[in-house]
């Protein structure tokens, strides 16, 4: 670490002879059920410097030692430390090891981001050493040649074979589709409603729904109808109804950890659609980026629509990475699905051969399923934090990227975004997600973006806070 110094040796010294000897008195046994352990360790640290037991310049416990003493692997103690070392209680000195900070106050960012549905990322390092060696494999194995040209990926055999068993239930229950890969879930809403729809038709979606399509339905032209829904999801009578009325063809779902309300439509609900769609020839788009984090979810709408005009959509960047802007497409055979083929042709959303090869090799190889392991350790236990700071009215996923927050009559999302903005919190504005013109009566909080559990608990803190607040003077004014 450049521009500081390391503590005296001496003190190293002293240090080091105490931890390998004896036992650190501040140092307690894991409890199982407490959370995760890398989060115990971390907790224990910061309670000692509270406490005045670790004292700037003293040196914290080997990794080794430490791990061999509590009965965890190596890779538990290396979050734990990086746990720590983000709360800026720690400083590290390669080949000293790592010293209580000489001024171990929490470092602030000006804004934590709440706002973009991103996964967490524990294991950063991790994730740069799965990058390097994918592409060095990649390289090694086909040469840059394969990754350098124009060629469609999807039109690459082994690219899509992956893409196969990424898919695995899905494209079981869907036996006759074809896969496409596209660059982000983004572009293959934008194309798939360029070649089904009509500049003014009307197309149906949740009242409350994905940002992205609506901006897509917008710059085409369409007009949006949003679709009442329940507990359990979109309704199938106002499905029925809102069809009847407009003499809409198109529908858009996003069934699994709902964006923006978190709701997994259940598999009634979703064969009741499905038998509707396939009732009055309907085409559905299935958005279910977050269907791999949940590992409870049913199987999609579209695997109970064998011959139906269903597309469905698995993109990469919500359960893995937003570095992987890849999203595979599981559509029916046959001329609509050859259009929107040349469509991402045309639109430039074919995706790029380096990407496509790069999650080639991590579904292969495992690396996909650890890291999306990974994420939804990490992401459970960032919604058991949520759970146990936010009041009631949070809707949620315990394996889910966000949160929806029911908000007390007095706060409008607007102005309760408003507010978090002037304390350093940003979540998206609420209207981002409507459908109709009625105000929702909350807003979606996303944990992902925060840098560590510090940063996170501090956030929700300050939103539990206002929640809690009485009505803000001159909330009037604020729109």
């Amino acid at each position: 670490m450049s521009g500081r110094k390391a503590p005296k040796a001496r003190k190293a010294e002293q240090s080091t002879s105490l931890h390998v000897e004896e036992r650190p008195t501040w140092l307690r046994p894991l409890v199982q059920g407490r959370g995760p352990r890398y989060l115990q360790i971390a907790d224990q640290v910061a309670r000692a410097v509270r406490q005045g037991t670790l004292k700037p310049g003293d040196q914290v416990p080997p990794q080794r030692w430490l791990a061999s003493q509590l009965g965890v692997d190596l890779t538990t103690v290396t979050r734990a430390y990086a746990e720590v070392r983000s709360r800026g209680l720690i400083a590290s000195f390669g080949g000293r090891g790592s010293f209580i900070a000489e001024s171990y106050s929490a470092p602030r960012r000006a804004t934590v981001d709440m706002a973009m549905n991103v996964p967490p990322l524990p294991a950063k390092r991790a994730l740069a050493d799965h990058i390097n060696s994918g592409i060095e494999n990649l390289l090694r194995n086909s040469g840059a040649e394969s990754v350098s040209g124009y060629q469609n990926p999807e039109l690459d055999s082994s690219a899509l074979q992956a893409a196969k068993v990424w898919l695995g239930p899905m494209f079981k229950a869907m036996s006759g589709s074809r896969v496409l890969m596209c660059a982000g879930a983004q572009g293959a809403i934008y194309n798939l409603l360029l070649t089904h729809t009509r500049r003014g038709d009307p197309v149906l979606c949740d009242s409350l729904t994905y940002p992205g399509f609506l901006r897509a339905a917008r710059a085409l032209g369409l007009k949006i109808v949003g679709v009442p829904r329940d507990a359990s999801g979109m309704v199938p009578d106002a499905i029925e109804r809102c069809r009847r009325e407009t003499g809409a063809r198109v529908l858009y779902l996003n069934p699994t950890i709902q964006n923006p309300t978190t709701c997994t439509m259940p598999a009634d609900r979703r064969r009741e659609i499905a038998e509707l769609i396939h009732r009055h020839d309907l085409t559905l788009i299935e958005d279910d980026p977050y269907w791999p984090l949940a590992n409870d979810a049913p199987l999609p709408i579209s695997s109970y629509m064998a011959g139906g005009h269903a597309f469905y959509l698995a993109s990469l960047s919500k359960c893995l990475s937003p570095s992987l802007r890849l999203a595979y497409v599981l559509a029916p055979s046959g001329g609509a699905t050859s259009m929107l083929a040349e469509s991402f042709r045309a639109s430039g959303m074919s995706c790029s051969p380096l990407l496509a090869h790069l999650a080639q090799t991590w579904i292969l190889n495992g690396t996909a399923k650890d890291l999306l392991r990974e994420i939804q350790i990490e992401t459970r236990a960032r919604q058991t934090l949520a759970g146990s700071i936010l009041p009631d009215g949070v809707d949620a996923h315990r394996t889910g990227i966000h949160l929806w927050l029911s908000l007390p009559r007095h706060w409008k999302p607007q102005a309760f975004g408003h507010a978090l903005e002037n304390r350093g919190i940003q979540i998206a504005n609420t209207d981002v997600f409507n459908a109709n013109e009625a105000d929702p009566a909350g807003v979606r909080i996303c944990i992902g973006g925060a840098q560590s559990h510090f940063e996170l608990t501090a956030a929700l803190q300050q939103i539990r806070a206002l929640v809690l607040e009485g009505r803000p003077e001159g909330d009037s004014m604020v729109v």
